[in-house]
């Protein structure tokens, strides 16, 4: 907040109140072309506060009331406002006006007195698309399912913070939504979070979609469609909603999965198992992308979630694999196939794998082989481990995940405590410089 002008004839009510009734406001200068005036009645009524605001380059004005003055009542900041606090509303006016302006000079439509949180989300979806952003398919859930129904059609300006915490503290209690099947009208709910976990994890979900909707509020602020990010600027994430994953397959559960599932799956398992790569990943890879020589699978810019190419690095075992499932094909079919399925745009049997494809038949391969239930990203978790136990570092491990070091050792470490004790104990030298012990061992005879 910019720092309040003395003024002594509007200072002080005893003072203003003494000025005689007039038409014209009690003007102060706070800046070129930024004014405040005070709007003295004829009658005995409280009186109001004026903003005026004229362009430099242009020339148009604009004025606004800003609220009564403190005159006969203590002030409260909103409808009755003191000398300082008109002064800070006249501030906020002044920014919106000079980005009105600029959207008018740059030829957009100016909505702002309009502008609803479904016109931000627009935006903010037209905006991820120009650029490619992979997470807008998310971004689409999130707002139709959770944003929209809720806030799409309240103002950006008459946002409040406690309307957004009322919001988001609803979102983190409700049920979780079910994935409807395709003809199915409307959602379907789970049960409400009961557990201390589903809380968690239901929390962990409502900051994610704030996560969206403030993106948006963001994009309106910085384009001059939102007069002020006060009311969600102070809203806080839900905390202690992340945890670390701590689940992985030992090597007779990853063998015990493998043996369960059906080829096709077994292959996009194995792979899995072998790579680290997320499931979306793995299901884009080409003939082409493996390089038998090197031993290398290549994922790229177009495949990696992140954009940012890898070389996954495969062990004899794996490059054996790969090298078996891909003997004789096109280089630039999918390493990967469905089996059995038709889909509606292929009119061939077999066809690419899918979004959630994986979902099913790996609960049916989980149960069948009789371990618990385990999502597809556990399995890049699960490769990750193994790598650790076996003794390579984050550095490699982070390198082969197309992860950063910081994020493979928040999610991996904890994973193999053994090993990097292990490690630790091989590695540090023996200093020699304990002082000889003179205490021994109980030992305990059987009776």
């Amino acid at each position: 907040m910019a720092r309040a002008k003395r003024d002594g004839s509007l200072d002080y009510r005893s003072n203003r109140l003494r000025l005689p009734s007039r038409k014209e406001p009690y003007w102060s200068s706070l800046a070129p072309g930024q004014s405040v005036g005070y709007y003295r009645p004829t009658s005995g009524r409280a009186g109001s506060w004026v903003a005026k605001w004229r362009d430099a380059e242009t020339g148009n004005r604009r004025k606004e009331t800003l609220g009564a003055a403190d005159d006969y009542q203590d002030a409260d900041g909103k409808d009755t406002l003191s000398w300082p606090q008109a002064q800070e509303q006249a501030h906020h006016w002044f920014k919106n006006c000079t980005k009105h302006a600029w959207m008018a000079a740059e030829g957009e439509e100016v909505t702002l007195d309009q502008y609803t949180v479904k016109d931000a989300i627009d935006d903010y979806l037209a905006e991820q698309k120009r650029l490619g952003k992979k997470g807008l398919p998310q971004a689409e859930h999130a707002a139709r399912a959770h944003i929209l129904p809720v806030l799409g059609e309240i103002e950006v300006a008459k946002l409040t913070r406690s309307r957004l915490e009322k919001w988001l503290g609803a979102l983190a209690e409700a049920p979780r939504r079910k994935r409807a099947k395709r003809l199915q009208e409307g959602p379907v709910f789970l049960e409400a979070p009961k557990t201390d976990d589903d809380k968690r994890r239901r929390r962990d979900s409502a900051n994610r979609i704030w996560t969206t909707l403030k993106a948006a509020l963001n994009l309106a602020l910085k384009r001059g469609k939102a007069p002020d990010g006060s009311s969600w600027r102070g809203v806080q994430n839900f905390k202690g909603t992340t945890s670390a994953r701590v689940r992985c397959l030992t090597i007779p559960d990853q063998v015990r999965l493998v043996n369960a599932c059906p080829p096709d799956l077994r292959r996009l398992v194995t792979a899995a198992l072998h790579t680290g790569a997320r499931f979306g990943e793995l299901i884009k890879l080409e003939v082409h992308d493996l390089d038998l020589k090197s031993g290398t699978v290549y994922i790229g810019p177009h495949v990696s979630k992140t954009g940012k190419p890898r070389h996954v690095v495969l062990t004899t075992e794996g490059r054996a694999f790969f090298e078996t499932i891909t003997a004789g094909r096109k280089s630039s079919e999918l390493i990967l196939m469905r089996e059995g399925v038709t889909r509606r745009r292929h009119s061939e049997v077999g066809s690419a794998w899918g979004k959630s494809d994986q979902n099913r038949p790996l609960d049916a391969a989980c149960k069948l082989a009789k371990i618990e239930r385990c999502t597809f990203h556990e399995l890049r978790h699960t490769a990750a481990s193994t790598w650790i136990n076996a003794g390579m570092s984050l550095g490699d491990v982070a390198e082969q995940l197309g992860d950063s070091e910081r994020t493979t050792k928040k999610h991996y470490i904890h994973l193999c405590p053994n090993a990097l004790a292990a490690r630790i104990r091989q590695i540090a030298p023996v200093l020699g410089i304990n002082e000889p012990s003179t205490v021994e061992s109980l030992k305990i005879s059987e009776s």
